[in-house]
C-alpha cells in the first residue's frame, strides 16, 4: 500500500504555500512521494484559470484597504475566497500510480469531504455541476485542482468557522447568489482546523486506498 505524508502547516500566505506545493510536486516527480498539505490562508481571493475580474464585486481599492490579497492560480475552476477558519487541503499525488482517472479523483475528493462532515454530524452531498460539496442548497466546500503529467496539486477548501461574509466580495465559483455555510453555522459548534484536518487526512487516505504515514502539526 502506498503511503501519503500529511502535515498541517498552520496559516500560510498564498505565495509561500504555492512555493511549498511546487517543491512537493517536484518531490512527487523525482521520488514518487505522496503528500497532503493542510493549512489556512489569510484573507485571500484566489482566481482559477476560468476566472474573470468581474467576479470580484468589491472595488479593488477597497479590497486593498481590507488587506485582502488577490492571486491568480493555475488550478481549475473560478474565483473563491480563503480566510482563517477555513481548511485548505492540497494533495500532491501521482494518479497513475493508483490507477485513478482525473474525474474519479474529483469524486473521491468530494467523498472525502462528505465523510469528514459526517464525522462531525453533518449530512452533505456532492454535485457534478457545479462541483463542490453542499448541505441542502448551501455550499460548504469548494474544489479546484490541477493535474499535470498525472500529478495533482491544489485541492479543496472546507468552511469550518471562517467569516462567511467575505464571500460577498466575489461571485463564488461562478455561481451568482451562491449561499455559503460552514461547520459552525450548521451545528453551532467550533471545531479546530487541525482536528478537522486530521479527520480529512484520515478519510482521504481511506478513500484513495493509501496508508497515512503521519499527521504532523
Amino acid at each position: 500500500m502506498l503511503k501519503i505524508m500529511s502535515k498541517f502547516y498552520g496559516q500560510l500566505a498564498y505565495q509561500p504555500a504555492m512555493a511549498i506545493q511546487n517543491s512537493l510536486v517536484n518531490s512527487a516527480k523525482q521520488k514518487g512521494e505522496f503528500h497532503l498539505m493542510l493549512l489556512e490562508h489569510p484573507d485571500t481571493i484566489s482566481m482559477g484559470i476560468r476566472s474573470e475580474i468581474s467576479e470580484i464585486l468589491t472595488d479593488l481599492e477597497k479590497i486593498s484597504e481590507l488587506k485582502i490579497s488577490i492571486h491568480n492560480s493555475d488550478r481549475g475552476g473560478q474565483t473563491t475566497f480563503h480566510s482563517p477558519g477555513q481548511l485548505v487541503a492540497y494533495p500532491i499525488i501521482d494518479l497513475r500510480k493508483i490507477n485513478i482517472k482525473p474525474k474519479d479523483y474529483v469524486s473521491k475528493l468530494q467523498l472525502s469531504i462528505i465523510e469528514t462532515l459526517s464525522d462531525v454530524g453533518i449530512k452533505a452531498e456532492s454535485k457534478e455541476m457545479p462541483i463542490g460539496v453542499w448541505v441542502n442548497t448551501k455550499k460548504i466546500a469548494s474544489i479546484g485542482v490541477r493535474i499535470k503529467q498525472g500529478i495533482t496539486s491544489h485541492g479543496i477548501a472546507l468552511n469550518i468557522n471562517n467569516n462567511l461574509e467575505h464571500f460577498q466580495h466575489i461571485i463564488s465559483c461562478g455561481i451568482k447568489d451562491n449561499v455559503q455555510t460552514s461547520i459552525q453555522n450548521e451545528i453551532n459548534q467550533i471545531h479546530s482546523i487541525d482536528k478537522v484536518g486530521e479527520l480529512f487526512s484520515k478519510n482521504f487516505a481511506k478513500v484513495l486506498g493509501l496508508q497515512q504515514e503521519n499527521f504532523k502539526n
